[in-house]
């Protein structure tokens, strides 16, 4: 306490974008939040007074609101306390953890309107979801898009996609959630207090590009407001969506877990080949090359300081090498077979040590310093894998990164290769969208180059590809990448 809310990232549209952040007391607020300051000085009076000023202002803002009920309640003023926080509830505020811990909020729990509040939970949650998903259908009108309640992951779909990369996704999800449960199995979810529903948007491309802008990155989830935007149906889907799994874990607990562990979590499942029954198969990836690189020149952040790095620090100096060291970190526990025992273990000693690195310690049985070693060495000795910038092979065409469910084929560069596009009349054509090479899904380039890799030129493999609306399996012959 406070929270803080997030300015979004297109102007006019209220359904759409805040920052990835979080917003809870333990973030430092800027010094313009004089609601905040006055809350850390206990001077209540002076932030509800700043907090009036600014809801006048944006009256629409539930974190104010919630922020206000605190101010309240802190002065004695009940039922103020209650209306701001009925008035929070109404515009969105979904945290139900944070209402239930914050101190803040002691002077009302035992008010019969604050326990009728936490008595109806689950109606709060679903009455308040039904709203959001028919704001959804009133802000997505174009007629490719699809709407739907997903009970067991308790997710509001939108889906720009056809009907069958939906349904991919759909099962990508499912994996995700599947291959996270032992992980977060602790505490269980009340099934009377069950989390939040999350928005998750699979948009058209043109409405990716308004909503979050251009650039290479592939989705993101906004926390504070529940909501999840992919642009792809594979890594950026799995990613967020893995972000979800683990931002209801870390409510429940009460936990907020650094950087380091979030991103290198969720990293962990861009790269994976699915299993026939289901599973997951993590694969190094073009991160862990990057990694790897910064191994063999001495380019590595210790431990120590890497592992207690601010968000601030590890999205903004470096983030492509931090980002890739996060994911090797939890691929390196993952591939020893202590994920989820290093995990356990972390959340159980979190209040002693949030950043982990004892952790490494309890798990391992010896010095944190000597575990990294391990860990260098190890990093040293795993595979580097094929990515854009170090392709192996090619299909013999131009790619593009397509609309999310595969790479498109821009352009045949090698038509004249032996045997590249298969035999006559079954050859790769231009608009052809990849999503499998020899059965396994590729979403997008790195997903591509990376299963290309695991074969030499000449070789040839199966391609299937969607032209329109069929899938076809064409078999062509690998060459050398332009």
């Amino acid at each position: 306490m406070p929270v803080r809310r997030f300015v979004p990232l297109l102007a006019g549209v209220t359904l759409l974008g805040a920052s990835a952040a979080p917003c809870h007391a333990d973030a430092a607020p800027p010094p313009s939040d004089t609601y905040a300051q006055a809350f850390a000085d206990g001077d209540y009076a002076r932030a509800k007074a700043d907090l009036r000023r600014r809801i006048g202002a944006d009256p629409t803002d539930k974190f104010l609101l919630y922020n206000l009920s605190c101010a309240h309640a802190m002065l004695g003023e009940r039922d103020d306390a209650i209306e701001a926080l009925l008035d929070a509830l109404s515009l969105g505020f979904v945290d139900f953890d944070l209402m239930e811990r914050d101190d803040h909020l002691d002077a009302i729990r035992d008010e019969p309107k604050y326990q009728t509040i936490v008595r109806n939970w689950r109606l709060v949650l679903d009455t308040r979801a039904d709203a959001e998903l028919g704001g959804l259908r009133a802000a997505f009108t174009d007629p490719a898009y699809a709407f739907e309640k997903i009970d067991d992951t308790r997710l509001l779909w939108v889906s720009g996609f056809p009907e069958a990369p939906s349904d991919s996704a759909r099962a990508e999800v499912a994996r995700v959630a599947a291959w996270a449960a032992p992980l977060f199995d602790s505490p269980a979810p009340d099934p009377d207090r069950p989390p939040a529903w999350v928005q998750l948007i699979l948009p058209t491309t043109a409405d990716f590009l308004q909503l979050v802008g251009a650039g290479r990155i592939g989705g993101y989830y906004d926390r504070d407001n529940k909501r999840l935007i992919s642009r792809d149906i594979g890594p950026s889907l799995r990613h967020e969506f893995f972000h979800v799994l683990h931002w209801r874990h870390m409510d429940r607990l009460g936990q907020r877990q650094p950087i380091w562990l979030q991103e290198g979590l969720a990293s962990l499942l861009e790269d994976i080949d699915a299993t026939p029954g289901g599973g997951l198969v993590v694969r190094p990836s073009w991160r862990t090359n990057i990694a790897k690189r910064l191994a063999k020149f001495g380019g590595l952040t210790p431990w120590k300081r890497f592992f207690s790095m601010s968000h601030a620090d590890f999205v903004n100096r470096r983030p492509r090498s931090n980002y890739a060291q996060a994911r090797a970190v939890a691929m390196f526990l993952h591939e020893r077979g202590v994920l989820e025992e290093w995990y356990d273990a972390y959340v159980d000693g979190y209040d002693e040590d949030p950043t982990g690195l004892t952790t490494m310690s309890v798990i391992f049985g010896k010095p944190a310093d000597e575990v990294e070693r391990d860990y260098r060495k190890w990093l040293l000795e795993l595979e580097q894998v094929a990515d854009i910038d170090r392709p192996r092979a090619s299909l013999g065409v131009a790619l593009g990164q397509g609309r999310g469910d595969g790479p498109v084929v821009d352009e045949i560069v090698a038509l004249k290769a032996p045997g590249v596009g298969g035999v006559p009349g079954e050859r790769l054509r231009n608009r052809d969208v990849i999503t499998a090479i020899e059965g396994r899904a590729v979403r997008t380039l790195d997903d591509l180059y990376r299963v290309l890799g695991e074969y030499d030129v000449g070789a040839e493999v199966i391609v299937t590809v969607r032209r329109g609306t069929r899938a076809i399996q064409l078999p062509v012959t690998l060459v050398e990448p332009e």
